[in-house]
């Protein structure tokens, strides 16, 4: 697995949670809703339900934030301030995960035995072209990034804090604000990731 993901110059998982989850992030980890309960930490979840039936698990994205579920979720929660965290990729191979060719909550990926989206060859059709939709040359996305914005990976288990490369923010106000509060860890603001692909006019 080490190898596949650095055969596409994968660096950073993304994955992206409100402002307010922050420090509870910082403290313990990125943590599964069974463990977030158990521990009592404060969280505001994205929504109700986990209709990819594993609430034990961290969905994470490749080669960018999942835009389309992003921005859907920024237009329904005007008031609520986002950031999104980098991961080193290491995650990839160092913990159990599951790879998801389109949105894990999807009819076609829900529908595959878990265990068939586990490994590298799951790992792999992340990046097979889709029929009907035009080839990733022309989509002109880079080798990191899986052929569907909406693919996801589903990491079980905890993130340790460790894996925390650093945090993107949405103004150059809590950059500075969180670099105050947290000098242990690395904070950027950067608008590119809380923008749609470059090929999104491919995907509405």
């Amino acid at each position: 697995m080490k190898e596949a993901v650095e055969g596409r110059a994968i660096d950073y998982v993304w994955h992206f949670t409100r402002l307010e989850n922050l420090e509870g992030i910082l403290t313990h980890g990125l943590l599964g809703r069974p463990r977030i309960a158990a521990l009592g930490i404060p969280s505001s979840f994205n929504d109700e339900y986990r209709f990819d039936g594993h609430d034990d698990a961290i969905c994470c994205s490749l080669g960018d934030p999942n835009y389309k579920m992003f921005y859907s979720l920024r237009q329904t929660n005007p008031g609520t301030e986002w950031v999104v965290l980098v991961l080193h990729a290491s995650v990839l191979w160092e913990k159990e995960c599951a790879f998801c060719a389109s949105n894990a909550a999807s009819n076609p990926v829900t529908c595959i035995p878990l265990v068939q989206r586990k490994g590298v060859a799951a790992f792999n059709l992340m990046f097979q072209e889709i029929p009907g939709k035009p080839p990733r040359n022309e989509l002109g996305i880079s080798d990191s990034c899986p052929t569907d914005p909406q693919a996801e990976v589903l990491v079980f288990g905890n993130i340790e804090t460790k894996y925390i490369a650093g945090v993107i923010t949405q103004s150059k106000q809590t950059e500075a604000a969180l670099k105050e509060r947290y000098p242990g860890f690395e904070f950027l603001y950067h608008r590119a990731l809380f923008s749609a692909r470059k090929d999104y006019e491919h995907w509405k």
